[in-house]
């Protein structure tokens, strides 16, 4: 039966709690409080932690992995790339086995180098994670390097293991396709975008996640809250 307004202030101020005598015999388990209340608390930053390492390893939430184009290797291509930060993807085929997908190997020891069309340095490469992997259909990619491009222009990518000169001389420099050239087998290396993140550093972007999951918590179990204190 429904406590009375006053029943209940009455039972809170004695008890520190709108559960009845019948409700605190239980075992915690039993009890919508424990549901509500440690399980559904520690479940929410459980996730949230997780999701805001994964977050802040991945470095965002990953976007188009070829926007800029392909590289089959060994080969050489020559791509028109925005300025800041863009990532290298190792793409080759990939193979089912029972329910997990595998990508083919690497090339053993495979260099990855961009520099300007026309002569210029060559930029500076960068590891990434490459702990995780993307499959669609017989094909896969996974993260291999990144650069920050430096302006926004045309850049000369070669993806050999043999000595290929890193650039044209600068008069015979060639010019970026409209089209983005794309690779349909065997390996190759994938230009595209680096992970979406809303905040620079990354690590406020993996503090945004575990704020944002808290918060969802927060507001789902609001409403139940409200009516195991009417019951």
């Amino acid at each position: 039966m429904p406590l009375s307004a006053n029943r209940l202030a009455a039972q809170v101020e004695k008890t520190g709690t709108a559960e009845g005598p019948a409700t605190r015999d239980k075992p915690f388990y039993q009890r919508a409080s424990f549901w509500l209340g440690p399980f559904i608390w520690g479940l929410g930053l459980l996730v949230a932690v997780v999701l805001g390492i994964g977050w802040y390893v991945l470095g965002g939430f990953p976007r188009d992995f070829d926007k800029y184009g392909e590289v089959t290797v060994p080969g050489t291509a020559v791509l028109a790339l925005p300025e800041g930060e863009v990532w290298l993807n190792f793409e080759n085929h990939a193979t089912q086995r029972g329910d997990s997908t595998t990508i083919d190997d690497r090339p053993p020891g495979l260099p990855v180098r961009v520099a300007p069309v026309g002569g210029g340095d060559a930029l500076d490469v960068d590891d990434v994670p490459r702990w995780f992997s993307s499959t669609s259909g017989d094909r896969g990619h996974e993260p291999w390097e990144k650069v920050d491009v430096p302006e926004a222009g045309d850049y000369f990518v070669v993806a050999s293991t043999v000595g290929v000169p890193l650039t044209p001389p600068a008069e015979s420099a060639p010019s970026a396709a409209a089209e983005p050239p794309s690779v349909d087998s065997g390996p190759a290396i994938s230009v595209g975008q680096s992970p979406w993140t809303p905040f620079d550093p990354r690590l406020l972007g993996a503090i945004l996640c575990v704020v944002v999951v808290m918060l969802g918590v927060l507001l789902l179990t609001l409403p139940f809250r409200y009516f195991m204190r009417r019951e």
